[in-house]
């Protein structure tokens, strides 16, 4: 209930809640239980925010599953978009792949907090073949703010500057850290880029997304920016 008010406070007026779901850790909540606790959450915060029910996914091969599932899980508050985790040391085998399945399926992944992973910062034409290939990505407030280090930072800033980046979002666990706030990283993203872009990332887009929409900020991606010189070679050909 207090990051309700914290997230209220800071301006923000919807939710999209993602508990972890298929990360062999904590258990994947079904949909009438997601939409109880939401409910409850509500009542308790006197509805100072709109919550609307989703889902952090964990890459695995459950996700092929519940993608042909009419009525899954992992779709975010019930649109054709869902928010795709991999692990944060390595990409998923045959990734390339697993995108075009999801997509076929009529699911659209979002790739959630693609800076803080360790290929993706090692090989940043990661993320731009996977958003390519119709994948969106999701930056962390946290990392635009240097809260998980100088890497993600570093990452994140690369990514949003080469126009490769369709959200930003507070990826909140707490209310004492990991907060739920998002003016700080929407005024850093807008020095980098500009505030139409970084606003687009906090309002337009993501209202679009909860509403099934064609998301409206797609920048051409600046390749060159993300790499710090001309890219000569696929980072998928690279590596098979």
């Amino acid at each position: 209930m207090s990051m309700c008010r914290s997230a209220a406070a800071d301006g923000i007026k919807t939710i999209v809640a993602t508990p972890h779901m298929f990360d062999g850790v904590h258990e994947t909540p079904d949909k009438d239980t997601i939409n109880r606790k939401i409910e409850m959450v509500l009542e308790a915060s006197d509805r100072c925010v709109d919550i609307l029910p989703g889902g952090e996914v964990r890459y695995s091969y459950e996700i092929f599953q519940e993608a042909e599932n009419p009525h899954t899980r992992i779709k975010l508050n019930g649109s054709s978009y869902m928010l795709l985790e991999f692990p944060f040391q390595a990409i998923p085998p045959n990734i390339e792949v697993t995108i075009f399945q999801i997509l076929n399926a009529g699911i659209t992944p979002v790739i959630a907090h693609p800076e803080r992973n360790l290929k993706i910062q090692q090989h940043p034409r990661i993320i731009a073949e996977l958003i390519e290939r119709g994948a969106f990505a999701q930056i962390d407030a946290g990392s635009i703010t240097k809260s998980f280090g100088q890497e993600p930072y570093l990452s994140a800033k690369k990514i949003i500057e080469a126009g490769l980046a369709h959200f930003i979002a507070t990826d909140a666990h707490h209310n004492d850290r990991r907060r739920p706030v998002l003016s700080s990283a929407a005024a850093i993203a807008a020095d980098w880029v500009g505030e139409d872009y970084a606003r687009s990332m906090v309002e337009e887009n993501p209202e679009a997304l909860i509403n099934d929409q064609v998301i409206p900020c797609q920048p051409d991606p600046d390749i060159d920016a993300l790499l710090g010189r001309r890219a000569k070679k696929s980072w998928f050909t690279f590596w098979r």
